[in-house]
């Protein structure tokens, strides 16, 4: 069974440009177009999806990675064993002979 895996940071492409419209008018609040034929939100849409990719990327964190943080915390992973599973076979009818 793999490892779940861990997701540092769950924002996405709707969430960051969100919260850039929030914040424009705190960090700029001479730029009052909002609106998509803007400069500007083409410009934060470019960023929005540049922080989406990155984000895709840290949340991809090798296994390697992965097992190390987990041997930190004290979580040791099982030793390989071969699987097992229990298996029942019946008769599609009853036979003439044993």
């Amino acid at each position: 069974m793999p490892l779940p895996t861990v997701n540092l940071d769950d924002r996405r492409f709707d969430d960051i440009m969100d919260e850039a419209r929030r914040l424009i008018p705190q960090f700029c609040p001479e730029w009052t177009d909002h609106n998509a034929s803007d400069p500007g939100m083409a410009i934060l849409e470019v960023f929005a999806w540049m922080t989406d990719l990155l984000l895709y990327r840290v949340n991809q964190v090798p296994d390697k990675l992965l097992i190390a943080f987990l041997e930190m915390i004290g979580v040791q992973l099982a030793p390989p064993r071969a699987a097992g599973a229990p298996v029942t076979f019946y008769l599609s009818a009853p036979q003439d002979t044993p």
